[in-house]
């Protein structure tokens, strides 16, 4: 609480008003004056919630309300509020109105400055006054509040024992209302027998003030009204009340305690109590029966020396994060010395109670869990014995390592498993523990026909059976009546495939979780068996389905489809049918022998024909049906029951069928939908074979005709020209006309283009052998040989390629003799090398060439539109009279042959460039 007094002056008289305030805070430092000049803001001062106003003084009148009515609207805002009315005006009617209003204290103005003393001692008074009444009111109402909310009970008696006063919760734990009891004897609450001592007691105290018993937890029982006894602890005090002696007792049920402490005695559990340097200040009677010590002998011990020396470190280090408040309540498992001298694994759970009172202790709680770690310790070699389990490869490897397991995990020395043979009626061994020659004579197999009370038997109901067969004692089970050397049996079914044995010589020699390994143990090997058998049979689809490659016809095809669907996946019933667009539907061209003795003949399966095999081709989706009896298909009533019908792509189907009911499972399914996937692939190869052979013969005649073309051209048509040619020259002798300068001109556009023609007819087949040809070498050849005016070249840049040097001569001829054609007389050539880099951003065709390894052929003539470049490899495209339109054709032929690209773009200078890329570098 604050010593500091905040006092409100409500003066109108402001020099007053100052004067009051300066010898107030001079009377008494602790007191802070606040004016306010009448009582509207004086009002407003008090309301306002920063203010903290401790007292009020004020005058009387005052412009507006008067001193009284200001008091009385204080009293509606703070009826405890101190206000002191000062007041110049003195008289009884005023000071009996202001007791009526409630007022703290009256005091009239005088003369002098000792009013001031006055007026500020009265202020401290009630101020300090009121802060005490208040305290005490807040007391009052905690100690109401902590006796009424109080859980434990709480009664107040006198000197004579009579109860004075009784909290709510007394009623709780005795069953009285508080009110009944005041006024009775405190021994209401007590049993018979422990009254008369407790009379005795209090009288003794009360004559000599000396203490027989510590008052602050006393263990003593109660009595609840309906009779029934309450173990209680009861904490005393002493105090006085007007005068007299009187005694408070705070009661509290410890029932629950009393009860977890019986729980502690009789747990099966051990529970200790450490202080916090590791000694034993408690052990519960269980440590005798789980770990032979004696509790007495152990207190006082250190406890992390009974704890393994491999384990004592790390059980430290979690005692030690516990006492420091890191691990509240930490686990920890580890191995405890036993009285034997040996180990038991335990797992402990400590709760820090060194602060609490009435323990004071690091408590433990410990159980043994050797059972639970030899259970994890199997069941961790089970995870590693199954994992193997996924990686055999065949059903000796799979079974054998099954047997080893279960003799090696659950000591089951006496195990085998049986598997089904392919008649179906007996269970053949297929892996036995190294053991078992020892106990029987021949390896043991199992009839299905066997007699009842026979081992056969047992095994042959343990197979057909859902559950696994468990047996403790083998010699005293009534249903066998054959002896065994085995005692202790697990007979587990393996799905399909047999039977798993798991068999000891001793009795009862299998616990609980050794039944539960040999039940995982059994899963886990029926779904390596099926994976097994999985995978054998997709290695052997795999092997049939690549020989469908290797027939050279559909027809082959189909049969081969059938014998793979026979032999590899065991369907009896296979038909193959493709479509026939002659037939009008799917035509059976590849059946098993068992569709004959099942099925009547159909030779076509048309759209209107009711066939589920033409439901499913339509539909490009397998169908699978449990029981085509119950559909409206055309092979129902036939003897044919469960039919999976398959769509090669365009092709045809693959109906596979059983005289069964649902036979087909996943796996089924699965291997059906590889064999016709396999199917459609070589139907498509065959087709593509098919059609490739048909190119090949077109492709044959048109060479032919080619040739023929050829042979027309250079006989039949240039004979005649040479005819013509050789009359023209004997005409020259004769006569002199113009006429003859014409057609000697003709004949030799004409020798031209049968130059021409005869390259395209010949030329236009792939470059097969290169070798390395230096651009430089070949463009200087050219352009001896080509008809070139007064053009000039420049070769620019080198380049070694690979190329058909004759055919590469004839590509850089066509484009120098189409730059002079085109560029005039007098065109500047210029040859050069692409690829690697740019020449300063030149490289035509907006610098794309820069990375395309090639060569280039451009001229500074009127180049060629960009509307026309689409159209100049185009055979007979031609913008000059003397051209033949074959040139640039023979360009992107030749280089189309070698496996390059061609393209035109615009020069450097205007003019038209030619690119080749794709080109192959050589090594000078």
């Amino acid at each position: 609480m604050s010593d500091r007094i905040r006092v409100l002056h409500v003066e109108d008289d402001p020099d007053l008003a100052e004067i009051t305030a300066s010898f107030l805070e001079r009377e008494d430092p602790r007191i802070a004056v606040e004016t306010a000049s009448d009582a509207a803001e004086g009002l407003e001062r008090l309301d306002d919630p920063d203010a903290e106003i401790d007292c009020i003084v004020s005058d009387h009148d005052m412009p507006g309300r008067n001193g009284i009515e200001l008091l009385e609207a204080v009293r509606e805002r703070d009826p405890e509020i101190p206000f002191v009315l000062y007041t110049g005006k003195g008289s009884e009617s005023v000071a009996s109105e202001a007791i009526s209003a409630g007022v703290t204290d009256y005091l009239q103005k005088g003369g002098g400055t000792e009013q001031y003393e006055i007026l500020a001692n009265r202020v401290v008074d009630a101020v300090e006054k009121c802060r005490i009444e208040r305290e005490a009111d807040r007391t009052r109402a905690h100690l109401q509040a902590i006796t009424d909310h109080s859980m434990d009970a709480i009664v107040t008696i006198d000197a004579d024992s009579r109860i004075r006063f009784a909290n709510p919760a007394v009623e709780r734990l005795f069953g009285y209302p508080p009110a009944e009891l005041e006024g009775e004897p405190l021994t209401t609450l007590m049993p018979e027998r422990k009254r008369e001592a407790h009379r005795g007691a209090l009288e003794r105290y009360c004559e000599t003030g000396e203490r027989s018993i510590d008052w602050s937890a006393v263990e003593f029982p109660g009595t609840h009204r309906d009779g029934h006894e309450i173990p209680l602890s009861i904490s005393f005090g002493e105090f006085e009340e007007n005068g007299e002696r009187r005694f408070v007792g705070i009661i509290r049920d410890v029932t629950e305690r009393e009860r977890h402490r019986a729980f502690v005695e009789q747990s099966s559990d051990i529970v200790t109590a450490l202080d916090a340097d590791g000694t034993f200040q408690y052990a519960s009677p269980s440590v005798e029966r789980i770990l032979g010590h004696e509790p007495a002998e152990m207190v006082g011990e250190y406890a992390f020396s009974y704890v393994h020396p491999e384990d004592r470190e790390r059980v430290l280090e979690t005692f030690a994060r516990s006492v420091t408040g890191e691990e509240p309540n930490p686990t920890v498992e580890y191995r405890l010395a036993d009285a034997d001298g040996g180990y038991l694994w335990v797992e402990s759970v400590g709760s820090n109670r060194l602060d609490e009172y009435g323990v004071g202790g690091f408590v433990i709680n410990t159980r043994d869990i050797s059972d639970r770690k030899r259970r994890e310790e199997k069941l961790s070699r089970l995870r590693e014995w199954t994992r193997d389990l996924n990686y055999t490869r065949t059903v000796a490897e799979t079974t054998q390592l099954a047997v080893d397991a279960a003799d090696e995990i659950v000591g089951a020395g006496l195990s085998g498993i049986h598997l089904l043979n392919e008649a179906g009626d007996e269970l053949e061994p297929a892996a036995l523990a190294e053991s078992v020659p020892a106990f029987f004579d021949e390896q043991p197999s199992y009839d299905g026909d066997a007699p009842a009370g026979t081992r056969a038997a047992l095994a042959w109901e343990a197979y057909r059976g859902d559950e696994p067969l468990s047996i403790g004692e083998l010699s005293t089970y009534e249903p066998l009546d054959e002896e065994t050397p085995a005692e202790s049996i697990v007979l587990h079914p393996i799905g399909d495939h047999g039977l798993f044995v798991i068999s000891s010589a001793e009795p009862h020699a299998f616990t609980e979780t050794d039944v539960l390994i040999a039940e995982i143990l059994a899963n886990h090997l029926e779904a390596a068996l099926d994976r097994v058998a999985r995978e054998t049979s997709l290695e052997r689809l795999h092997d049939a389905t690549r020989s469908l490659i290797r027939a050279d016809s559909p027809e082959g095809i189909a049969e081969r489809v059938v014998e793979a669907a026979e032999e590899v996946l065991g369907f009896s019933v296979v038909t193959v049918r493709l479509y026939d667009e002659e037939a009008g539907g799917l035509v059976p061209v590849g059946v098993s022998a068992g569709v004959e003795a099942v099925l009547p003949e159909r030779t076509v399966f048309t759209p209107d024909g009711g066939s589920l095999n033409w439901e499913a081709f339509e539909a490009g989706e397998p169908r699978v049906y449990d029981d085509i009896e119950a559909s409206e298909g055309v092979d129902a009533g036939t003897g044919l029951r469960s039919l999976m019908v398959l769509p090669v792509g365009e092709h045809g189907t693959i109906a596979i069928g059983e005289t069964e009911p649902d036979v087909f499972d996943g796996t089924d399914e699965h291997l059906a939908r590889i064999l016709a996937t396999a199917t459609e692939t070589a139907l498509n190869a065959a087709a593509r074979t098919s059609r490739l052979h048909e190119r090949s013969a077109e492709l044959e005649r048109q060479n032919d005709r080619l040739a023929e073309f050829a042979s027309v051209v250079s006989h039949d048509l240039r004979n005649p020209l040479n005819v013509a040619q050789g009359r023209v020259e004997l005409a020259r002798d004769e006569c002199d006309s113009e006429h003859l300068d014409a057609v000697a001109g003709a004949h030799e556009r004409m020798d031209t283009l049968i130059a021409d023609l005869l390259t395209l007819a010949r030329e236009g087949e792939r470059v097969s052998e290169t070798r390395p040809v230096r651009l430089s070498a070949v463009v200087e050849s050219c352009w001896q040989t080509v008809e070139t005016a007064d053009a000039t070249l420049t070769v620019e840049s080198d380049l070694w390629l690979r190329a058909d040097e004759s055919r590469l001569r004839q590509l850089v001829e066509n484009l120098v003799r189409n730059a002079v054609e085109h560029g005039g007389d007098d065109v500047s050539i210029t040859v050069g090398a692409l690829g690697g880099e740019e020449t300063d951003g030149e490289a035509g065709a907006g610098g794309e060439a820069a990375d395309e390894v090639g060569f280039f052929v451009e001229d500074d003539g009127p180049g060629i539109p960009a509307a026309d470049r689409d159209q100049v490899f185009d055979a007979g495209y031609s913008t000059s009279q003397e051209g033949t339109g074959f040139g640039l054709r023979i360009v992107e032929q030749v280089a189309t042959a070698h496996g390059w690209s061609v393209r035109v773009a615009e020069g450097r200078d205007g003019g038209a460039r030619f690119e080749v890329t794709g080109v192959e570098r050589a090594e000078e």
